[in-house]
């Protein structure tokens, strides 16, 4: 949730007053301070202003720029030098209020509206510090005077009298739940405003920031941008802009769009605020506190930067507020206690506490001071449905109905809480699987199947390993949700809209830490291993329970990585290697942006390859236990700095410096081509360098066909050819290029020498084996592809065309040995497990097909010959009720196949099972009336005793 301190803006008189200044030059440096040229102002208006507007002006300019103790003084000395004016006065106790010195300016406040009882900034700050204190009925009738004042009104010439109304109105809509109020503001009201002054952009930032906050993102960033092209030099409206930046994760953007509005206005408390946010955001406590603290140094008075702080705390220390041993209250208790005595009514600070335990994924805890949040101070819709989110990640979808029913009647634009509901309102149509750990939930009409075999998946294969590996039972059972397009919506979108409120995540699974989600297998276009999925989502349930939801991103993600397959995918060491030549890999300190903000799919990929192999090289340099004891340590809160130093007595340096080592030996043997170790400007300076170099000739050579300029290509591979006769992928090029222009002799002969040469070339390799397989000579293709497995391990697609001649040659022994590896490769991959559950099937090696065929299944539960291939493997087990299982279901998915169906009916009668045997016989004679053998089944079983 975006939590940001309202903007106040300087009460300025269109005209400003000035016996030295004519209106022309008054209304210029109003549109000068306006536009953000504050030091132009400054200088225009001198040391000394000698107005009451001049002063304003300048005491607005200064504080913009983070002046704000210059700026009182010149405030204060003008007044005592006997001026009375109720503008000025009222300025004074707006920068003592974002000072936190409530009292100093709710005295300015009472002598300005002792001299204007309209003056629409006093009274603004009047109910907002009777917020501020704690007196809410006061604070809600101090917001409810701008309704009246702006009802009794029918002409307003100052725009600000107009944006205070709005400021106002929006505050009591958001208390007395009137969300009607909400069209009117932006629609009306702060539009208003601009066509009263079209540069004011604080009437486009609260438009921005009523949309943020209803997560309109679309809408919200229209008026951002509005406002940015009036004022880019508004810390308001960088601080706004940093908010949203953060709020979706992008939290380097956000750190440099507040320290941009910290290098204008250095003590602006919501940008300081929001560095120490980003920094909770990326787990780093203590770099948080002692941000937040400066924040809460700024404004003592602020509930917001004390909540954000004392998450923060939380997250570092725990929740204990006192010392188990000593008894001594905690950072986190002597904070909670301070904010508790102070304060009246403390209720921002424990929605800022509960929304920063969410930002650390502390749910429990978040659930906590958010409920506490609403108890103390119900006006604050914001947290209902924040408390509504985390409550859904948390699995306690019931209460979560209730909280989110409330926050969408109290606020019917909020689209995450909207989406939300219609999540729930999917879900209320769904059917539950009960077992002894899990509660499977599911689209009966599509998903049935899937969740029948997931729940056995779940029970048989991976409770008892993960819990085991991990040394741990989460104590309560998890709840599984598989989502499957309905209502226009694809399963993808329900899944996101189900974990996050809004469109899009770019996984097909996701978990909280006590459920997991999933988009259906059955309603995306390519398969997936829902079997690795599933299995992957389920450690992280067990790592975020047993360390109490401590865990850092980027080790679950390891643990998970470790659980789900013995094999890493192929493209791994491929981006690997090339980061590593780029000397672009992560570190510790910013692995986890990766996985929370990947800048591209090779981020992505490559933070789940390093947290992997980081893992594996911890356990290689500290031992078998070292990522178990690991688990203990994140559960007492300490961190990955102080695990490295006191667990495994080393140096942070040199762990990553041995680490880049370790990952070096990963790709070995790996060979990266030239466009990925280059740039295109470094290969034609390279050629351009060296004539002399036939490799560098030959590359550029290449890139140019790659690119289609086919005189280029011509003129670098002669020139390779030139300085090196033998060059191979220069005779490629060349070959290709002959073969454009119809001179097939020619262009074959060129691409056989670059390929039949003592270096390897891999393009003509590759395209003389594919001529090979056309011309009908497959031992001569399978040479090819042999020796391109050869030189190149690492990748599969070699590996992937000697399999395609195995498969010509119906060589059995063969595909029995390569089939293993590289389905071990492509995790996705349903062929090749059914083509090895056939193989293994017709040697009788049962249990082996029985493992194969399972596999199959557990990436697309709804292909019907891995059932019956499933079938066979338990029928050659003798095991005569699961085989017919297994027909019955294959007969199901295909009930033209009235053979398998047949199968069922027949080994149900011989697993004495005659009522499935009748009645999967009966459905048998419904599709085929003279089927004999199902007449028989009946006929056997009706004749029994």
């Amino acid at each position: 949730m975006i939590r940001l301190a309202v903007v106040l803006t300087a009460h300025l008189a269109l005209l400003l007053v000035a016996d030295t200044l004519s209106a022309a030059d008054a209304q210029q440096l109003r549109s000068d301070y306006l536009r953000g040229r504050y030091a132009e102002v400054i200088e225009k208006l001198g040391e000394q202003p000698t107005s009451t507007g001049e002063v304003l002006l300048s005491v607005r300019c200064l504080d913009a720029q983070g002046k704000r103790d210059e700026a009182l003084a010149q405030a204060e000395a003008f007044l005592k030098d006997g001026a009375t004016n109720a503008d000025l006065l009222a300025e004074i106790a707006r920068l003592q209020f974002e000072r936190g010195e409530l009292d100093k300016s709710a005295e300015a406040v009472k002598r300005t509206l002792a001299l204007d009882d309209d003056q629409t900034l006093a009274r603004w700050l009047s109910a907002e510090l009777a917020r501020s204190r704690g007196n809410l009925d006061e604070a809600l009738a101090g917001y409810e005077w701008f309704i009246d004042y702006y009802n009794d009104n029918d002409q307003f010439d100052r725009p600000e009298d107009l944006y205070y109304v709005g400021l106002a109105a929006a505050q009591y809509a958001r208390w007395t739940r009137n969300s009607s109020q909400f069209q009117f503001l932006v629609q009306d009201l702060f539009p208003d405003v601009l066509k009263r002054d079209q540069e004011f952009w604080p009437a486009e930032l609260a438009m921005a920031e009523l949309f943020a906050e209803k997560y309109n993102m679309a809408e919200a960033a229209k008026h951002l941008n509005l406002a940015v092209a009036i004022n880019a030099n508004s810390a308001d409206v960088m601080a706004l802009k940093a908010a949203i930046e953060l709020d979706g994760y992008q939290v380097d953007a956000a750190l440099r769009t507040a320290e941009q509005a910290l290098s204008i206005n250095p003590r602006h408390v919501v940008a300081k605020r929001l560095q120490g946010q980003a920094k909770l955001t990326d787990f780093r406590p203590e770099q948080a506190i002692a941000i937040l603290q400066e924040a809460v140094d700024l404004n003592p008075a602020n509930q917001t930067s004390l909540g954000y702080l004392a998450a923060a705390m939380l997250a570092a220390d725990g929740e204990a507020t006192a010392n188990t041993e000593s008894g001594e209250p905690t950072r986190f208790g002597k904070l909670v206690a301070k904010v508790e005595a102070q304060h009246k009514n403390p209720g921002e600070f424990y929605a800022a506490l509960g929304e920063g335990c969410d930002i650390v994924r502390k749910y429990p805890d978040a659930v906590k001071y958010l409920q506490l949040a609403s108890e103390k101070m119900p006006q604050l819709i914001s947290v209902h449905g924040d408390l509504g989110m985390v409550l859904m990640r948390l699995g306690d979808e019931p209460t979560a109905k209730q909280v989110l029913d409330e926050s969408f009647e109290a606020d019917p634009f909020n689209v995450r809480v909207k989406n939300t509901l219609q999540v729930l309102d999917v879900l209320a149509q769904y059917e539950t699987i009960e077992t002894e750990h899990f509660l499977v939930r599911f689209d009966p009409a599509k998903d049935r199947l899937l969740a029948v075999y997931m729940a056995r998946f779940l029970e048989d294969e991976v409770f008892p390993k993960v819990c085991q590996g991990l040394d741990f039972t989460p104590p309560e059972k998890t709840l599984i949700e598989i989502f499957n397009d309905a209502k226009n919506t694809k399963g993808h979108g329900w899944f996101s809209a189900r974990m996050v409120g809004l469109p899009y995540i770019g996984t097909v699974g996701a978990c909280a830490g006590k459920m997991i989600a999933m988009a259906s297998p059955e309603s995306v276009q390519e398969p997936y291993n829902w079997a690795h999925v599933i299995r992957h989502e389920f450690v992280h349930v067990v790592n975020l329970q047993q360390t109490n939801f401590n865990i850092p991103h980027w080790f679950t993600e390891a643990l998970a990585v470790s659980y789900e397959s013995e094999q890493r995918p192929p493209d791994w060491n491929q981006v690997l290697a090339r980061r590593l030549a780029e000397d672009n890999v992560f570190n510790l300190d910013n692995i986890n942006y990766g996985f929370i903000r990947p800048k591209d799919q090779d981020d992505w990929t490559m933070a789940y390859c390093q947290a992997y192999y980081y893992s594996q090289f911890i356990v290689q340099e500290f031992g078998d236990d070292a990522l178990q004891r690991m688990l203990t340590a994140y559960r007492e809160y300490r961190t990955t700095d102080e695990i490295l130093q006191d667990l495994f007595q080393v140096d942070k340096e040199d762990f990553e410096r041995r680490y880049r080592e370790f990952l070096q030996k990963q790709i070995a043997g790996v060979k990266l081509a030239s466009s990925d170790q280059r740039s295109f400007a470094e290969l034609v300076e390279a050629a351009q360098d060296k004539p002399e170099d036939g490799d560098a000739q030959a590359e550029l050579a290449y890139v140019y066909f790659q690119r289609k300029a086919l005189p280029d290509a011509r003129k670098f591979a002669l020139k390779a050819i030139e300085a090196d006769k033998d060059q191979p992928l220069a005779k490629y090029v060349l070959g290709r290029l002959y073969l454009t222009i119809g001179d097939t002799e020619k262009g074959l002969a060129q691409i056989e020498e670059a390929a039949n040469g003592e270096r390897f070339e891999r393009n003509s390799v590759a395209l003389l084996a594919g001529l090979r397989i056309k011309q009908g000579k497959i031992d001569d293709a399978l040479k090819y592809y042999e020796r391109g497995a050869e030189q190149e391990p690492a990748t599969t697609d070699w590996q992937e065309s000697i399999l395609r001649v195995y498969l010509l040659k119906k060589d059995n022994e063969a595909l029995v040995k390569l089939i293993p590896k590289l389905s071990a490769l492509k995790h996705h991959d349903p062929l090749l497990r059914k083509k090895m559950a056939e193989i293994e099937l017709q040697q009788k090696n049962w249990d082996e097909a029985v493992r194969w065929a399972y596999e199959a299944i557990g990436i697309r539960v709804s292909d019907a010959d891995a059932h019956a291939l499933l079938a066979q493997a338990y029928r050659g087990q003798e095991a005569w009720e699961l085989a017919a299982r297994e027909f019955e279901v294959a007969g199901q998915l295909r009930p033209k196949t009235v053979s398998w169906s047949v199968e069922a009916a027949q080994l149900y009668a011989q697993a004495n099972k005659p009522e499935k045997a009748k009645a999967v016989a009966k459905r048998v004679l419904e599709i085929e009336p003279d089927n004999a053998s199902a007449q028989a089944v009946l006929k056997n079983e009706s004749d029994s005793p």
